[in-house]
């Protein structure tokens, strides 16, 4: 797709373009509101409107959210996700709080940069300060909170980081000139009620329940059925429509049931248990685990004329690249799945999970085919791994990998901090780091050449089937080389 300038923008916002949407964010200055590109709202004339690339940026000029098409419920867009590397990490540190209480200064040393630098490159990739960012992301996550949840303005506060109440209430006024309770009247998330009578999956009455909308297109049967197949027993169930797991953050517990809408505009999640609470961290998690964010049709432009991969983007124009709920996980997974296939690593993780996993209060999960949580790195470091079915060389490659996750800064470490440590093991080849690199770190990238099935597919297209030469032949996918093995890996269906 082409580089956006303010000529396509007022022609996609002219036709209301959803490709589009969350890419830009229009300003009208005759009313001081900003809106999507897909806003139903009349087409304001050329002269009277601005074009920004995020709503923090254009809440930071000054202009008020749309009531009518919510920014706040866009897909993320690129240029507030940031295209430089220390960008796309501070814009998530800052999404989950880094400025609540620590300063610039604090979360450029996080960073491994000067706050000068950081403040500089901020600004130039996402129009806005750091401050400005967090500010503006406090105030449209609340908005998303008030309308897609259904927690109480007091919850809604203390989670959004207003500290309290009456902040709250006065800073939503200010921002969008109206009492925050206005927003949800006549407004409940909704989603599909269960046919099967007392279903343990289905809402209940005090299930906290957020809606997270897709970037169009979406194509959710092939995320489900990638899932499906890789689901550990105890860790996750996969039902029709329904992805559901346990799981811990900070100290508290939860279950996560995830009903995808079934007109693919989303997924709506559904929380059980105390570590509910981390609602805004929970939704970051599902958005990746999802990639609910790719710009799908800029991606796919890439492979238009590939004889290759065209096919497969005609044949499923919304495919995600499925990503992880936990790096250390999927490491493991990783390890697991070497030159074994999809069932074989899926048994063996099942095995770790039922031997050394904390169980999940049975209240909780009582028959949702969720018992376990995955073990913590701290949990397995020492632990004898082979009579779970492993090689003493894989057992000890899985033995070296859970010591790196262990160590007390291994969450801090930036992705290809860890994939050089990850590149020191003896077991980890150029196969597991790309598959890590792909699902665990979200490298649009990454690209497992030498995996059977991606060359098998590659042959069943008339591609390359040796690895160095579809190495050689993906140059022409970068930088999005991580979807074109997701298309790959889809060809393969029904085989």
């Amino acid at each position: 797709m082409e580089q956006l300038n303010n000529d396509i923008c007022y022609q996609a916002l002219k036709t209301r373009d959803r490709r589009f949407d969350g890419r830009f964010y229009t300003a009208v200055l005759t009313t001081g509101i900003f809106c999507r590109p897909i806003c139903p709202a009349v087409t304001p004339k050329r002269v009277n409107v601005e074009f920004y690339p995020s709503a923090e940026s254009a809440i930071a000029h000054g202009f008020r959210p749309c009531l009518r098409c919510r920014p706040e419920a866009a897909p993320g867009s690129p240029a507030s996700a940031g295209v430089h590397a220390t960008v796309a990490r501070a814009v998530r540190l800052i999404d989950e709080g880094a400025l609540e209480g620590g300063s610039i200064a604090d979360l450029a040393d996080r960073l491994g940069v000067g706050d000068r630098h950081l403040r500089r490159i901020f600004k130039e990739h996402t129009g806005v300060t750091p401050q400005e960012h967090a500010k503006a992301r406090r105030l449209l996550r609340a908005r998303q909170l008030i309308v897609d949840s259904n927690l109480t303005m007091t919850e809604i506060a203390d989670i959004a980081g207003f500290g309290s109440l009456r902040r709250f209430n006065d800073a939503m006024k200010q921002a969008y000139d109206q009492a925050p309770t206005a927003f949800r009247r006549g407004i409940t998330p909704k989603i599909q009620k269960s046919s099967m009578p007392d279903d343990p999956l289905a809402p209940r009455n005090d299930d906290l329940i957020l809606r997270l909308r897709a970037r169009q297109p979406f194509d959710a049967e092939y995320l489900l059925a990638f899932f499906r197949a890789r689901a550990i027993p105890g860790l996750e169930t996969v039902r029709d429509r329904i992805y559901a797991r346990g799981f811990r953050i900070g100290g508290g517990v939860g279950l996560m049931i995830c009903h995808f809408s079934p007109d693919q505009s989303g997924v709506d999640v559904i929380l059980r248990g105390p570590a509910r609470e981390a609602v805004l961290e929970i939704g970051g998690r599902v958005r990746r685990l999802f990639d609910l964010d790719a710009d799908v049709p800029s991606i796919t432009a890439q492979f238009a004329d590939d004889i290759l991969l065209s096919p497969l983007v005609e044949k499923r124009p919304g495919l995600r690249v499925p990503g992880c709920w936990d790096r250390f996980e999927l490491a493991m997974r990783a390890v697991l799945g070497q030159q074994v296939s999809v069932a074989a690593a899926r048994t063996l993780a099942g095995r770790i999970v039922a031997k050394f996993g904390e169980a999940l209060p049975s209240d909780l999960v009582s028959e949702t085919g969720v018992t376990h949580l995955f073990p913590e790195p701290e949990r397995l470091v020492g632990q004898e791994l082979m009579p779970i079915g492993l090689t003493t060389r894989r057992a000890q490659t899985l033995s070296d990998v859970i010591n790196l996750f262990a160590q007390p800064d291994c969450d801090q470490k930036a992705g290809e901090d860890l994939i050089s440590a990850m590149t020191a093991i003896k077991g980890i080849g150029p196969w597991t780091l790309n598959y890590f690199g792909l699902r665990g770190l979200g490298d649009p990238d990454a690209f497992p050449a030498a995996d059977l099935g991606i060359l098998k597919a590659s042959a069943m297209g008339g591609g390359p089937d040796k690895a160095k030469a579809l190495d050689d032949h993906s140059e022409r996918w970068r930088p999005w080389r991580a979807y074109a093995a997701q298309y790959l890996w889809s060809a393969l269906e029904g085989e």
